[in-house]
């Protein structure tokens, strides 16, 4: 068997429990679908969500078990002889934060903290446009007519409140930060390999798109008028539903993609036994 081969398998074996993509990624994919879809199709994704998880458990067990072996990185807690709180081996062997939490939430914390500075930047922007209604939405800036729902201004300690359009915006952009950020934390935890490098190709674009959104208040004007390349992708950064059909879609496709480097490395799993 050649070296390349043996890398596969032993990556797989690995993260033999994270790369069910059957049972996490796309799950959770269809969840995200549900949220960004009316209320019949909402219920038959979420469904077929329940369906799967419970289905892709039993089906990744034909493969067997493949136990963690004990990680001589992993951190303990500082424990003295003179410690009161009780024997040594009580603690013995206890995380503090496992390595994939710790990666996921570092990744985060990166993401988040620069996209919450920039969206407290830019200018108000008023979004006019119904996605239900199949309507290209218009953005301006605040100072524009509003002809939305009733909305408090002005907060008690006198500070302007954003429109519901833009916190609606706002819930868009956060959606492909969070994705994208789950994304590359990722592909960062997984060794930055070339074979994982998909999460890296799908967190870009849907920062991106955070990042597009975010610029948003820099560039409207009273009269709608914005650059034709905001112009073109403005559902995508405006209309929740559509945030979180793309994030679904992006998690549907890692999943299966995720799914795909199991098998290739392991082969399809046997039949099981009656």
């Amino acid at each position: 068997m050649e070296t390349p081969d043996l890398e596969r398998i032993r990556f797989t074996t690995r993260h033999f429990h994270d790369l069910q993509g059957l049972r996490f990624g796309v799950p959770l994919g269809l969840i995200l679908l549900g949220l960004g879809s009316p209320a019949m199709p909402r219920l038959a994704l979420f469904l077929g969500a329940l369906l799967l998880i419970l289905g892709a458990r039993r089906y990744y067990r034909r493969y067997g078990e493949v136990e963690r072996p004990i990680d001589p990185d992993m951190d303990l807690y500082p424990v003295s002889i003179f410690n009161l709180a009780g024997p040594i081996s009580r603690l013995h062997g206890h995380r503090q934060v496992t390595p994939v939490a710790r990666c996921l939430l570092v990744t985060a914390v990166l993401v988040v903290l620069p996209f919450a500075y920039f969206q407290a930047l830019p200018p108000n922007i008023v979004i006019q446009g119904d996605v239900s209604l199949g309507q290209h939405p218009q953005v301006t800036s605040e100072s524009a007519p509003y002809f939305g729902p009733a909305w408090i201004k002005e907060y008690p300690n006198g500070g302007r409140m954003r429109p519901p359009s833009m916190l609606k915006a706002v819930f868009a952009q956060t959606a492909y930060v969070l994705s994208g950020a789950l994304f590359l934390g990722l592909w960062l935890w997984r060794g930055r390999r070339l074979s994982q490098g998909y999460h890296l190709a799908l967190a870009v674009p849907l920062l991106g798109l955070a990042a597009f959104g975010t610029s948003l208040g820099f560039f409207a004007r009273a009269d709608g008028e914005i650059p034709r390349l905001l112009d073109l992708v403005l559902p995508a950064l405006v209309y929740p539903g559509v945030a979180l059909s793309l994030c679904g879609a992006a998690m549907i496709l890692a999943g299966l993609l995720d799914h795909w480097q199991l098998v290739r490395a392991l082969g399809w799993p046997e039949a099981e036994e009656e």
